[in-house]
């Protein structure tokens, strides 16, 4: 498809298109009623072109000669928030209500992901897994299509234990890969401190935390910041400075205190969190546009 992109159109403009798409499809698993029978073939449809998109933007910098370290910024760090998204469309689209698979789920992709990114910043090289991201987006695309079909959505959402259903157990099964990815990359990364492991564990603690005070979107909100939040710390390292720097330590703290009886500010901890995620995660991409701005063309001129 590479050869019906115009030459003038920038890679970054094309990954920038791409990853809204996903976010069109959570607004559509949201929002069912538009679309009606077709809404599942058309969230399908978003995740492909996303892949397609995520594809294209690498081949059309590599054919225009304007791959650069701002363009690997906004592809994979857009793919951070999207690994949230994409989850929670699933979540969304097959009516999983249990929060401690909520939590699970969201967490333990985001420990996988942030693995890739942590083995990059490390030694330099952006490994995949024989069965990696593209096969889970591919793998929730045919799921949700297939859910358009009244027979494998009762299959699906069918109880197998208490009311747990079957999409519950195969989402979890296939969570198990990204545990796996976990413990491989960590195997084979050189020199891996203790704030790999200290967000590994306070990702799961703050979603434990936050699990009895939020609903399904708040908590697919808050730890999509959070891991986020993290990733672009690494990912600034490895393109900026080197440095390696921690995941956030104020957000379990803050959860940690709803649990201090009596806590008068419930209510208002989520937007507070969120805000102040929002905050550092903006000038976490200020501080790297500012340094690789150098790099962003509007459009590609043939020389």
């Amino acid at each position: 498809m590479i050869r019906f992109v115009p030459w003038v159109i920038p890679a970054n403009i094309i990954t920038f298109i791409s990853n809204g798409i996903v976010y069109f499809g959570l607004y559509l698993a949201l929002n069912p009623q538009h679309f009606g029978k077709a809404t599942p073939f058309l969230i399908s449809a978003t995740f492909i072109l996303y892949l397609i998109g995520d594809h294209l933007d690498g081949m059309q910098a590599k054919r225009t000669g304007t791959g650069s370290a701002l363009g690997e910024f906004c592809d994979h760090y857009l793919d951070a928030f999207n690994n949230g998204l994409i989850i929670f469309t699933m979540i969304v689209v097959f009516g999983i209500t249990h929060t401690p698979v909520i939590v699970g789920l969201i967490v333990v992709s985001y420990w996988a992901h942030m693995t890739v990114f942590y083995e990059q910043f490390k030694t330099g090289w952006l490994t995949f897994e024989p069965v990696g991201s593209l096969e889970g987006v591919l793998l929730s695309a045919v799921l949700i299509a297939m859910s358009a079909f009244e027979p494998i959505y009762a299959i699906f959402t069918y109880p197998l234990f208490e009311d747990y259903t079957v999409i519950e157990f195969v989402l979890i099964l296939s969570s198990l890969g990204a545990v796996i990815t976990l413990y491989k990359t960590w195997k084979r990364t050189p020199d891996v401190k203790s704030g790999f492991w200290m967000f590994t564990c306070l990702s799961a603690v703050a979603g434990i935390l936050a699990a009895p005070f939020f609903s399904s979107f708040q908590l697919f909100v808050l730890l999509t910041l959070y891991c986020s939040l993290y990733i672009g710390r690494i990912m600034h390292g490895h393109l900026i400075d080197g440095n390696e720097r921690s995941t956030d330590y104020l957000t379990p703290i803050i959860l940690l205190a709803l649990y201090i009886p009596p806590f008068p500010y419930t209510h208002y901890v989520f937007g507070v969190l969120t805000t102040y995620l929002s905050i550092n995660i903006a000038i976490l991409i200020f501080k790297t546009f500012s340094v690789l701005k150098v790099y962003w063309v509007w459009l590609n001129l043939r020389t």
